[in-house]
């Protein structure tokens, strides 16, 4: 079935993005400073002087909407309902994954925690709204922008954390992981962008 290969390939290409997230982004001398997108975000917001800026927690925002648009594709990737019905449970995990600990019940002014509960929620409403999507060129067409944003902002929040490591004189490489994700990402916005040119054109 080419539709169900299709939807198994871009399926694919969406969990190497989440591969790549979760595989170190940044490598260090020191092990306990090596950390993935995930821990880095959470890294940068431990940090006081980013809680004051405007608008604050950047660095930890752009690191953290990676999962967001992930959840995005998934629903956009799902054909049928044995894709779809895939799709829902990896979204529901990883908005599970992002919920701020149980303190945010007794902490709910905390910006960190608001902004973990904020991704966590947009996770699962914009990932399971977008499940429905059956127009193939707008399916396309948000593909192809989700794919661009994810990778500007994983450059714009790995290049903030790395100025925070050199604030603390910390001497980091990049690891693969960044990189991984920004294939991951390169593979579903060129199979959007193909999909874009020969789907039908929307009818005003």
């Amino acid at each position: 079935n080419p539709s169900d290969a299709r939807a198994m390939t871009l399926m694919a290409l969406v969990l190497l993005s989440l591969f790549g997230y979760l595989q170190p982004w940044i490598v260090t001398s020191s092990g306990s400073m090596t950390l993935n997108a995930y821990d880095l975000a959470e890294w940068a917001s431990l940090i006081p002087a980013k809680r004051a800026t405007s608008p604050p927690l950047v660095a930890s925002l752009l690191l953290r909407s990676q999962p967001v648009i992930l959840s995005c594709l998934l629903g956009l990737v799902a054909v049928g309902r044995k894709w779809m019905a895939i799709s829902a449970i990896a979204i529901c995990l990883l908005a599970a994954a992002q919920l701020p600990p149980f303190e945010f019940v007794y902490d709910v002014n905390n910006l960190n925690y608001r902004q973990q509960f904020f991704l966590a929620a947009l996770s699962f409403v914009a990932g399971m709204a977008l499940l429905p999507m059956n127009h193939q060129r707008i399916s396309a067409m948000l593909k192809l922008a989700l794919a661009i944003i994810g990778i500007a902002a994983a450059i714009l929040g790995l290049s903030g954390a790395t100025t925070l490591y050199s604030q603390f004189g910390l001497d980091a490489a990049y690891g693969a992981g960044h990189s991984i994700l920004i294939l991951g990402y390169a593979g579903l916005a060129a199979a959007a962008l193909k999909d874009s040119l020969t789907a039908p054109q929307l009818q005003l």
